[in-house]
């Protein structure tokens, strides 16, 4: 399994010249190809045309880092267009379950012939949005365009550099490079305060075994999971996200009295001072280092209880949450936080993790999970916070019940993955009985019902 290290090194002055050289190339080629510039084209094609042009040629970076960024960025941009044809191909699947025209719809979006069908054409146009690119701290080195030596109980990477653009550069690292073998990869260096970043590949070996179990589990906030068994997995991840969450909107309402205050000064023609301001009191450097910080944090988390899951079970069925989890809930504070919600670094974790180390990692459709009774498997009972109000009464926990019904979803052949939630409570309100059950809920015990005033990390526990 192929995974990406990244060694710290000291940054000199050199480096920066060829960051916004390269920051000018990424720029360019996204504005030229970011849209219908690529449309029919492959990687082949789209360096092919920039040759033909010598769009870059004059550009005073040594010729490989030119050519090596540009194989980089216009990967990206393909990748860009292939996530976006990935959420089309969703909205297809939802949109028919006729066979023929599904690959009718299938065909022309994989040819890149989006434009002569009306649906596929609004699609593309809302999930491939032109795309920009503000990077200007990096490039790529080719292969054998560098080596490393240790000098002095430290590694050294030395970039060689074509004579007429100037010398080689010599990183050295803060390891001692025992255990890193920078032979035959590409390397990308970032540079930031002071500093170099230098990212490279390597293979990663098979890790521990996996566990025996079939788990289904619940991606929550307060943890970062709940599994089938009730057990929960990375509990400090909601805290780091909320602690991050609640000091970053601080922050942002401070700045924002700053920019009315500078703009004040700017309109009654004081430019002096408001530049003072806008320099010295409206920097991103600690904004940028504390994002970083909570995002390693988090990611940490994620990572650890992913091992967690894993060392549990074979198996490991989740809820597909791609799209975003419409809510009734519209404060301010939950709707900030859910936005910073980390699924995305929850879901990368358990892909990783289940590849690493061997395990089968499924997902399907997460409509009603959390609020069907996994006793009976209906679509009854009632979840607030972290309880689930079953209609006899019971009370059970919320994210185990959901993780149950995460679990018995994989063996339901009526429910697909992508099948649209209107569809799927069409399906459960079939399966239910006589509506007596929808009557009881409603005229249950209200010593039974759940209070009204519950935390937000309540409500964010799906």
């Amino acid at each position: 399994m192929k995974v990406t290290r990244t060694l710290i090194a000291d940054g000199p002055p050199e480096l920066t010249p060829i960051c916004q050289a390269m920051g000018f190339l990424r720029a360019d080629i996204w504005r030229r190809y970011g849209a219908l510039g690529n449309l029919g084209k492959s990687a082949l094609d789209i360096r092919k045309d920039i040759v033909a042009r010598n769009l870059y040629g004059s550009l005073p970076v040594d010729g490989t880092i030119r050519n090596e960024t540009t194989k980089d960025v216009v990967n990206d941009l393909l990748t860009y267009k292939a996530a976006a044809k990935l959420k089309v191909r969703q909205a297809i699947a939802k949109r028919t379950n006729d066979p023929t025209e599904r690959k009718r719809l299938y065909t022309l979006l994989k040819n890149d012939r989006w434009l002569d069908d009306p649906f596929l054409h609004r699609q593309m146009r809302k999930h491939f949005r032109h795309g920009v690119s503000h990077t200007a701290n990096q490039f790529i080195v080719r292969s054998d365009k560098h080596s490393s030596s240790i000098v002095d109980g430290r590694l050294v990477s030395v970039i060689r550099i074509a004579k007429p653009y100037g010398q080689d550069l010599r990183l050295v690292t803060s390891t001692n490079g025992k255990h890193v073998d920078l032979t035959g990869c590409n390397l990308r260096v970032c540079v930031k305060d002071g500093f170099a970043e230098i990212h490279y590949a390597t293979e990663k070996g098979a890790g521990r075994p996996h566990g025996e179990q079939a788990l289904g589990i619940d991606k929550g906030y307060t943890e970062a999971f709940t599994d089938s068994d009730g057990d929960a997995h990375g509990a400090t991840f909601g805290a780091i996200l909320t602690a991050y969450s609640d000091a970053a909107a601080k922050t942002g309402k401070a700045r924002n009295r700053l920019h009315a205050l500078e703009k004040k000064h700017r309109a009654k023609g004081n430019i002096a001072k408001a530049d003072r301001i806008r320099r010295c009191n409206l920097g991103r450097k600690k904004i940028d280092a504390r994002r970083s910080r909570a995002q390693k944090r988090l990611r940490t988390a994620a990572y650890q209880s992913a091992h967690s899951i894993v060392d549990k079970a074979a198996l490991v069925v989740s809820e597909d949450l791609t799209s975003p989890i419409a809510s009734k809930v519209q404060w301010k504070r939950y709707n900030r936080r859910m936005s910073g919600w980390a699924k995305g670094t929850l879901a990368e974790a358990l892909d990783s993790v289940c590849e690493q180390r061997g395990a089968e990692h499924v997902s399907v459709n997460a409509a009603y999970t959390s609020q069907m009774d996994s006793v009976t498997g209906l679509l009854e009972g009632r979840r607030v916070g972290d309880k689930f109000y079953r209609v006899t009464g019971d009370v059970l926990q919320a994210d185990r019940n959901a993780a149950l019904n995460v679990l018995a979803r994989l063996a339901d052949p009526e429910i697909t993955r992508f099948m649209p939630y209107r569809d799927v409570k069409r399906v459960l309100l079939a399966r239910s009985p006589a509506p007596l059950s929808v009557k009881r809920l409603e005229l249950g015990d209200p010593s039974r019902q759940p209070s009204a005033d519950k935390s937000i990390e309540q409500v964010c526990s799906r």
